[in-house]
């Protein structure tokens, strides 16, 4: 019984983390399962569960499955509300360095061009760029994508078909145990 529980949430969790993968990989702004930091931190465990002393106990009733993931799943998942606090600036820089937005770009002589406002046409600084996106963030906010309830959702669906599996082949096995007795 209890490499079955093992594998069962084992399962569960990679279920979970496919449905992840499906929603984030389709959409209006999909992500490449390749180059994306996000989906390539998705990682499903399962714990061994403790007794009461505290004592581990092996892959028990009291197991768990423990999902893993960089921590801007949950902003990504909830989204994030006007006037709220701000998004760190240094957290931009690094996201702005990482999508290299507003990198300079070079002419036919191949000499650096200046990154320049579409508005304007000055020159703007990656520190600029960074406050104009926190401010819009700030005034506007992120829609959320809501894909971890129904991930969820699905991952309780499937584990209660593996656990009435479980339990039907238990009593299978109990009746024929009790038939062949009676024979």
């Amino acid at each position: 019984m209890t490499s079955t529980i093992r594998e069962t949430l084992q399962a569960v969790g990679e279920a979970i983390i496919q449905h992840i993968y499906f929603v984030l990989e389709s959409g209006r702004y999909p992500l490449d399962r390749r180059s994306s930091a996000l989906l390539k931190s998705l990682k499903a465990t399962v714990a061994q569960g403790r007794n009461a002393a505290g004592r581990f106990e092996g892959f028990s009733v009291n197991s768990s499955l423990e999902l893993y993931a960089l921590d801007y799943l949950e902003y990504l998942d909830r989204g994030r509300p006007k006037f709220t606090t701000p998004v760190p600036i240094d957290a931009l820089l690094v996201w702005i360095r990482k999508k290299k937005i507003g990198q300079p770009g070079r002419t036919a002589q191949g000499r650096f061009q200046a990154r320049r406002s579409q508005s304007t046409g000055r020159r703007i600084s990656a520190n600029q760029l960074a406050y104009a996106i926190q401010t819009s963030i700030y005034k506007n906010g992120i829609r959320g994508r809501h894909f971890l309830r129904p991930a969820f959702d699905e991952g309780q669906n499937l584990l209660d078909i593996y656990l009435n599996n479980q339990l039907l082949d238990e009593a299978t096995i109990e009746l024929d145990r009790v038939f062949k007795k009676a024979a």
